[in-house]
């Protein structure tokens, strides 16, 4: 589906869905309210791809509804998942700075809403406003240690780890609690969790029935619900 454009609608709660951004934290009304004239809306159905990796970088993304999924294929052209991002979110910063091809891929897991800022218009923000430049600065870095992370996860743990780490990681941020523990409200299939974790479904299979043997989650239909969310993080530090 083509991007609608933006020019001469109104902004709608643009302005909003921006300002709750860390990227645009503390921006002027005028900066803040010129990026939302100039941002543009996608909506993408599920399982539509928005950018392949290498496709060329043209802005930055932030869901408004639905979920994105950021992946990319290894050297032994597996598919692995990056990251689940939920509304709120935004991705495409780190092409949309540097104009380098987009380094990962992206695409819908559900009906989704996307809102985009292209290069220019950002650009001109970032010379009118000076709190934007500090908040690229602290964003670049928080990307970096992501990055590490990830890396560190990927060469130094072992997939127990791994799964456990997703799994309190989800649990912190998308957890909901009920009388039977916290949920988690995305629900992802096992393919999606084995992708995220560079494992093989039979393997991660292995592991979320062996954990629910010992009370530390259920797998429900609705996902997978958390009973002990210290045990889950005791083996994502330190092992089985």
């Amino acid at each position: 589906m083509p991007i609608q454009p933006a020019g001469g609608q109104p902004a709608d709660n643009k302005p909003k869905t921006l300002s709750q951004l860390e990227l645009f934290r503390g921006l002027k009304a005028s900066t803040l309210e010129g990026l939302a004239r100039q941002a543009q809306t996608r909506q993408l159905v599920k399982g539509e791809l928005l950018f392949n990796e290498g496709d060329p970088s043209g802005g930055l993304f932030v869901v408004a509804e639905g979920r994105i999924r950021i992946w990319a294929v290894s050297a032994a052209g597996i598919e692995v998942t990056l990251n689940v991002l939920t509304p709120g979110a935004m991705f495409g910063e780190i092409g949309m700075l540097d104009g380098s091809p987009r380094t990962a891929g992206a695409s819908a897991m559900a009906a989704t809403k996307l809102h985009s800022i292209a290069r220019r218009p950002f650009f001109e923000a970032l010379e009118l406003d000076p709190q934007l430049t500090r908040n690229v600065v602290e964003q670049l870095c928080q990307r970096l240690r992501w990055v590490s992370a990830r890396m560190e996860d990927a060469s130094l743990r072992q997939a127990p780890e791994r799964l456990a780490r997703l799994i309190a990681h989800l649990t912190r941020d998308h957890g909901k609690p009920t009388k039977n523990g916290i949920e988690i409200n995305i629900k992802l299939t096992q393919g999606e969790l084995a992708q995220w974790t560079a494992m093989s479904r039979e393997n991660l299979n292995k592991l979320l029935v062996g954990w629910a043997s010992e009370g530390l989650l259920t797998q429900a239909r609705s996902g997978i619900v958390v009973h002990d969310i210290e045990r889950l993080e005791e083996i994502a530090e330190l092992g089985q």
